[in-house]
C-alpha cells in the first residue's frame, strides 16, 4: 500500500496530461500550445473610463445656430403639427352640438 501512495504522490499532473496528448497529431500539439501561451499572457489593462462632468461638454455646441429662449419656443411653435390637429380633432369629435 505504500508503494502506490508513494507512486501517487510523486506523478506529476504534466506526466499524466503528456500521456493523454502525446498521440495528437503536430498540427493539433502547436494549437495547444498557442492556447497554453495565451493563457499564461498577462491581461489586457484596459484604460480607466473617466467620470464625465461638465466641463467635458465645454464648447461642444455651435454657436452658429444659437437662437435665444423666445426665438426658440417661437420655432417650436411653428414647428409643432400635432396641437393643431389634436385641437381640429377634439373639436370635430367631441365638441357638444
Amino acid at each position: 500500500m505504500e508503494g502506490t501512495v508513494k507512486r501517487r504522490t510523486t506523478r506529476r499532473p504534466i506526466t499524466h496530461y503528456w500521456g493523454m496528448l502525446k498521440d495528437l497529431d503536430d498540427s493539433q500539439k502547436l494549437q495547444l500550445i498557442t492556447m497554453l501561451a495565451e493563457s499564461v499572457k498577462p491581461a489586457k489593462m484596459e484604460p480607466k473610463k473617466k467620470k464625465l462632468d461638465a466641463c467635458d461638454y465645454a464648447g461642444i455646441w455651435s454657436d452658429e445656430e444659437y437662437m435665444d429662449a423666445d426665438e426658440l419656443v417661437d420655432h417650436l411653435n411653428e414647428v409643432r403639427h400635432s396641437k393643431s390637429h389634436r385641437r381640429e380633432f377634439w373639436d370635430k369629435f367631441f365638441s357638444e352640438p
